[in-house]
């Protein structure tokens, strides 16, 4: 007697495949990712959800979508091993972590933005990210503004094997500049630099350089994105393009 389960595993299979196949693939733009939230809160634009081109929250960056009001700690630690102090992320700063954070703390909802159809909307989608969801790097075991655990961003980069000074916060005397790699842009890792006071610039600057949420990910998966995540890099290996290897000399 012939049985159906083969074609029900056939069937199941194919569509497995289908949708593996239908997700967007690294670097090739923010449609359909999970960062595209144009499905969610009728009709809303692709961008709308961080962007606005007319009266945004700032306009750095054009900023739509409502800030988290925390103060941004490492809270398990207070230094890194080489001495470098661990830094706080106040919403004077201006590196996009902080922007980052509206979104990833899980304190402000998804669709709560500023500004849509000519007014200010009452929130178009009002799902958070639950604690202690995976994504909620800013609200480490359900304290908001907690930072524990999480690799360190707004924070001073050695470029060039010189120590730098960066949100306030100036490279560890211990610190061995040599396991740090020059350059790591030619890795495509985005870096920033800070000029004076809160103000912050995309590119690296001798002295002045520090990394932020966006120079490990891109959010808009754009071309330097190798892996799940917007990574810019791989999420595994021993050599390049693990998205290690691309700052740290190991």
């Amino acid at each position: 007697m012939r049985t159906r389960l083969p074609w029900l595993l056939v069937s199941t299979l194919l569509a497995i495949a289908a949708a593996v196949w239908a997700a967007p693939p690294p670097g090739s733009g923010i449609r359909d990712t999970l960062h595209d939230f144009s499905s969610r809160g009728g009709g809303v634009g692709l961008c709308t959800f961080c962007h606005t081109p007319h009266r945004g929250i700032s306009t750095r960056l054009l900023w739509n979508h409502t800030l988290s009001t925390a103060t941004y700690t490492w809270q398990d630690v207070d230094e890194t091993i080489g001495g470098t102090k661990l830094p706080t992320i106040t919403q004077e700063w201006t590196g996009p972590s902080k922007f980052c954070l509206s979104c990833h703390d899980g304190s402000v909802a998804i669709g709560d933005v500023n500004w849509w159809r000519s007014a200010k909307p009452a929130p178009l989608a009002t799902e958070k990210h639950t604690w202690p969801s995976p994504v909620n790097v800013g609200a480490t075991g359900g304290i908001l503004s907690n930072m524990s655990g999480n690799h360190p961003v707004a924070f001073p980069y050695p470029y060039q094997q010189q120590k730098s000074t960066y949100n306030d916060v100036t490279t560890g005397d211990n610190v061995i500049v040599s396991e740090f790699v020059t350059d790591p842009t030619v890795n495509k890792i985005r870096l920033f630099n800070n000029p004076g006071g809160n103000v912050v610039v995309a590119g690296a600057v001798p002295g002045k350089t520090g990394i932020e949420c966006s120079s490990c990910h891109d959010p808009h998966n754009g071309p330097t994105v190798e892996d799940n995540f917007f990574i810019r890099g791989r999420l595994r290996g021993n050599t390049l393009p693990y998205i290690c290897l691309k700052c740290h000399s190991k």
